[in-house]
């Protein structure tokens, strides 16, 4: 026999035994249960959050302050608009090949990134805390907070 076909790693037969496969353990319907009951938790716990807020928020608030509705009409339009839209991007992807669409997105989270850390540079406290650094003048009136003071007061408020 020869030994360039019997050698696994030229493509013949013994390179696809069992032996030579990465073996995956199975599930178990614990597992299963387990992974399913997550995903229902994460799905459910931000939309009972944020509907226990927006009451909360609604409650003190008066009616002409109150978020804009639905209209019938708007409703009406709906599938209308959503069925457009699906029917565009499904003729968006079968006229377009997959490297531009992955070109495209890239871009598109490229500018995105940039704009949102040049956004997180340029904010009030960072940008009050630079000055202070680099101005010489520390004095502890002129020091501001940071925004993560705030932002944990906000969250503590939240709950």
């Amino acid at each position: 026999m020869d030994t360039a076909l019997s050698d696994p790693q030229n493509g013949s037969a013994e390179a696809a035994s069992p032996a030579n496969v990465t073996a995956r353990p199975p599930s178990t319907p614990e597992g299963i249960a387990l992974a399913y009951g997550s995903l229902l938790l994460m799905a459910l716990l931000p939309i009972f959050f944020g509907a226990l807020r927006s009451v909360r928020c609604a409650r003190g608030k008066n009616a002409s302050d109150m978020p804009e509705t639905i209209t019938s009409r708007d409703a009406a339009r709906f599938p209308i608009i959503a069925s457009c839209t699906l029917l565009g991007l499904y003729l968006f992807f079968k006229i377009f090949s997959q490297e531009y669409i992955n070109l495209l997105l890239s871009m598109y989270f490229f500018v995105l990134g940039i704009l949102a850390l040049s956004h997180t540079i340029r904010s009030e406290g960072i940008s009050a805390a630079s000055e202070a650094a680099f101005s010489g003048a520390s004095t502890g009136s002129q020091m501001r907070t940071w925004p993560l003071a705030s932002f944990r007061a906000r969250f503590e408020s939240w709950l």
